[in-house]
């Protein structure tokens, strides 16, 4: 009989993603954790790092009572599928797809179509003096220059600022 392979959810101890993600492959299993690239602040800097998408969740792909699926919530860094009730549901694999397609060489999904600012876009400046001020985009300035219209003191003032310490207000 063959069963069909589907996507399911693996809860995981906070910030032990990716050590559940490697003892789960090491057990046979077929596992996804997807990764954005993220600017964190740390002692008055920034800097850009690779995280988990979903924190606390990776992907397992389990055929349906084919497979033991007892093991997963043994596995170090992981707490288990996640459930609801006696349901362990599935996760669209169409979603999945997309997500392994969009990865870059990096190991980390590409989320500059999804974030893409155009101009009158409104953003938040993310980091430097002004960091917290909202403006609002006008253009590109060069690859890593962006110009936003920024209003201080009752005055527009167009300001340029590095292209990564802006993010589009959703």
């Amino acid at each position: 009989m063959q069963y069909q392979r589907l996507w399911r959810a693996v809860f995981c101890r906070p910030s032990q993603e990716r050590r559940a993600e490697a003892h789960l492959e090491n057990q046979g299993f077929e596992v996804f954790l997807p990764r954005i690239r993220m600017r964190t602040r740390s002692r008055g800097g920034s800097r850009l790092r690779v995280m988990p998408m979903f924190p606390r969740y990776l992907f397992v792909n389990l055929r349906a009572y084919a497979e033991d699926w007892s093991t997963i919530r043994s596995t170090r860094g992981a707490i288990g599928l996640v459930r609801f009730g006696d349901r362990v549901p599935t996760v669209p694999s169409e979603f999945i797809d997309y997500l392994m397609e969009t990865h870059t060489d990096l190991g980390a999904v590409d989320m500059s179509r999804a974030m893409e600012i155009r101009p009158d876009d409104e953003v938040e400046i993310t980091d430097g003096a002004m960091a917290g001020l909202r403006a609002v985009f006008q253009a590109k300035s060069g690859q890593d220059r962006v110009v936003v219209l920024l209003k201080l003191l009752e005055h527009e003032r167009k300001v340029e600022l590095p292209a990564d310490t802006i993010r589009k207000v959703v």
